[in-house]
């Protein structure tokens, strides 16, 4: 028996580099499937943590009038339910002024509203103050802060009390942040030049909406089963 080994005792060269290749594709696509499905859960946790501050609102209700902030890249809406009106508002028939401030820094504010029901348009009528709001109008002194004061200069354009108000404050310029807003209004009764009631003056912070939270654990979810120990 020879001592020598032929080359057919081996796979040939050739198939050798087939094993070799078939194997490095099956584990290489594992791999990319691998970093791709991580890749997915850390995009979902990452859209879940950057949703959370742009999805968010804040509400307050005083004297069974409810306020409510939202927020979107420089506009903060706030709406307004005052049909079940209490207290010192009970007696109140509109809205003449608005104020926000505390929502960071701008150059330019302005005020809208929407055709609704509700219609709340006429505040795209209102006169704009850097002023602090006070029972006189928007006179007060400006302290160094940033304040938008909106109110409607001719009566006619102040705006029924009712539900489902909505009023748009659109900022340009600065850096807005509206994770605090402060709110400060006068109500009316008809035609009258005197207040009625609270000013409210109280700032409303802003919390994540359900939806935020559900995007994040989501990513949570899918990160955790992604590193769970696999059998071998």
């Amino acid at each position: 028996m020879s001592g020598s080994i032929r080359d057919d005792d081996f796979p040939s060269r050739n198939s050798a580099w087939l094993l070799i290749s078939n194997i490095l594709k099956k584990e290489g696509t594992k791999m990319q499937k691998m970093i791709f499905q991580k890749a997915a859960g850390s995009l979902l946790l990452a859209a879940g943590m950057i949703a959370a501050p742009l999805a968010s609102a804040g509400s307050l209700t005083y004297q069974g009038v409810t306020f409510t902030f939202t927020e979107a890249a420089n506009v903060l809406t706030l709406e307004i339910d005052a049909a079940g009106r209490t207290g010192d508002w009970a007696t109140a028939t509109n809205i003449g002024m608005l104020q926000v401030k505390d929502i960071g820094s701008f150059t330019t504010a302005a005020l809208s509203g929407e055709a609704g029901p509700p219609n709340t348009t006429a505040a795209s009528l209102w006169t704009f103050s850097p002023n602090e709001l006070s029972a006189n109008g928007c006179d007060g002194g400006s302290n160094g802060v940033q304040r938008a004061c909106f109110y409607a200069a001719n009566t006619s354009n102040r705006i029924a009390l009712a539900d489902n108000m909505m009023f748009h404050f659109t900022f340009t310029g600065g850096t807005q942040d509206f994770s605090d807003p402060h709110l400060k209004l006068a109500f009316y009764n008809g035609d009258g030049t005197d207040k009625v009631g609270s000013l409210l003056s109280m700032n409303i912070p802003a919390v994540p909406e359900p939806e935020s939270y559900g995007m994040f654990l989501m990513g949570l979810g899918i990160l955790a089963f992604l590193a769970r120990p696999r059998k071998a």
